[in-house]
């Protein structure tokens, strides 16, 4: 159960004087906003009621005109009450079948799993390029590394001619 306050307390709390508040409340009731009032007729101020104010104070506070403030406020309070009461809109809020979100969540299952096996078949065809460069490059120094060896072991042999005629 929402409490209601009376003008003297609302007027403390806003730091403006009472007839202050209740002038801008006669102001708002003429353009339509409707006040609670008690068994004596006199104005209970409830939570909503202190949003409109604030509003109010806060847009004389930027110089608007009394008349448009008093609009903008009513608006901008009732704009804010509409967006809270439709949570599908605020909130994010869709209403999906079971069917309709199996077929979301298994196209997003699929997906992810396309996405992991690129990823792994991206990574495995890289680790194999590297590990062939490295295997090609090891067998090209010992490739060379042979080469030096047996050119260091076996004598310079000569031609055919040239062990003819050298004698």
């Amino acid at each position: 159960m929402e409490l209601g306050y009376f003008s003297k307390d609302v007027a403390e709390q806003m730091e403006v004087t009472t007839s202050t508040l209740r002038r801008w409340s006669i102001e708002l009731e003429k353009q339509g906003y409707v006040f609670s009032r008690n068994e004596n007729g006199q104005r209970v101020y409830y939570e909503h009621d202190y949003k409109v104010l604030r509003e109010l104070k806060k847009l004389l506070a930027k110089s608007v005109p009394f008349e448009n403030a008093v609009k903008l406020a009513i608006t901008t309070v009732s704009e804010d009450e509409n967006i809270a009461k439709t949570p599908s809109v605020n909130q994010g809020i869709v209403r999906l079948s079971q069917d309709e979100l199996q077929s979301i969540v298994k196209k997003a299952v699929e997906e992810e799993r396309e996405f992991i096996l690129e990823a792994i078949d991206a990574k495995l065809n890289n680790y194999i390029e590297q590990r062939d460069r490295q295997l090609v490059t090891q067998l090209k120094l010992a490739m060379e590394q042979k080469q030096l060896e047996m050119q260091q072991l076996t004598p310079e042999k000569k031609g055919f001619w040239s062990r003819i005629f050298s004698r």
